[in-house]
């Protein structure tokens, strides 16, 4: 097959993008295949597309992993990798994904939304439904960019009005949740889905943020996690039903924290990292595939895409 790996973008994930599409390319090569690399912040890159058998969609965050792009490839009736328009989008948006979750019953801490402009008196509510522990994220990014810990109102207020090369006019906030990210990738593998060992990421600094999830120096994977049977298999259950209600198809990571009263959801991301020292790769290894297979396993989720899949 001729493959064409989408990267890059004008998201501020682009760089970690580049990373992802250069060692999916290199195992597409392995695997037989051409494969270009393709950036999305290249003038008319879109005007090319129809030439190829497949898109493998190696981009993250805004455009690539919020269903613009699988919208745009859809159109133009090129098969490509991963979830679809609706599931990512619902994915991207995470108030969104958080009412879906809450809609189906599904375990994840409470929630506020602040705009960077919110008023004093709108973080004084937030501070008191939920507490003045908090992390905060933007509504629609990933990798953890311009998140962080807080613990007072000030606090609170500087984040969502900090200023920098990424500023997001939407924030998510919930309670802080002490303790280490969990996650757990899910493949379709011949139509059935495959929950992979459940990955503990280790911070070696205050929470899990974009340094430490880019740079093996910064963090300790441990999977499969050291947890009793029960709360595995709970874990590999919530990924599946979180993966089923979000239509998602091919592959998608959904991530966890421990809460008081057992794991609770954070978010999907559905166009995982793939580098060789991502999470995804480290579950596929600890299941007992390859780095190629992993790649092989996503490429199939292109072939015999119906002209409209959520």
């Amino acid at each position: 097959m001729r493959i064409a790996v989408l990267v890059g973008g004008p998201s501020p994930e682009r760089d970690g993008s580049y990373l992802s599409g250069e060692a999916a390319q290199k195992a597409l090569i392995v695997l037989g295949h051409t494969a270009d690399l393709i950036d999305m912040s290249d003038d008319g890159f879109w005007k090319t597309l129809n030439e190829y058998d497949a898109a493998f969609i190696a981009g993250h965050g805004w455009f690539a992993e919020d269903g613009k792009l699988q919208g745009l490839l859809e159109l133009q009736g090129v098969p490509y990798t991963g979830p679809g328009v609706l599931s990512s989008a619902i994915g991207m948006h995470k108030p969104t994904f958080k009412k879906l979750m809450k809609a189906e019953g599904i375990p994840t801490a409470p929630w506020a939304v602040l705009r960077s402009d919110a008023s004093g008196h709108e973080i004084n509510d937030v501070i008191e439904r939920l507490g003045a522990a908090l992390f905060g994220k933007p509504a629609s990014s990933g990798e953890s960019l311009a998140a962080g810990i807080v613990r007072s109102a000030d606090d609170l207020r500087a984040l969502i009005q900090a200023e920098g090369e990424f500023t997001p006019d939407e924030y998510l906030v919930e309670p802080l949740l002490e303790g280490n990210t969990l996650t757990v990738g899910v493949l379709e593998v011949d139509g059935e889905l495959q929950t992979l060992p459940v990955l503990e990421a280790i911070p070696h600094k205050e929470f899990y943020d974009s340094q430490a999830k880019s740079d093996p120096q910064m963090r300790t994977y441990r999977c499969p996690a050291l947890l009793p049977q029960e709360v595995t298999s709970a874990l590999h259950e919530l990924a599946r039903r979180v993966f089923t209600a979000c239509a998602c198809r091919g592959v998608a990571r959904v991530d966890f924290m421990m809460g008081f009263d057992g794991p609770v959801v954070l978010e999907i991301n559905t166009v995982p990292g793939l580098t060789h020292q991502g999470n995804l790769a480290a579950m596929c290894e600890a299941h007992g595939l390859s780095y190629e297979r992993m790649i092989e396993i996503i490429l199939d989720s292109a072939a015999g895409r119906p002209a409209y899949c959520p």
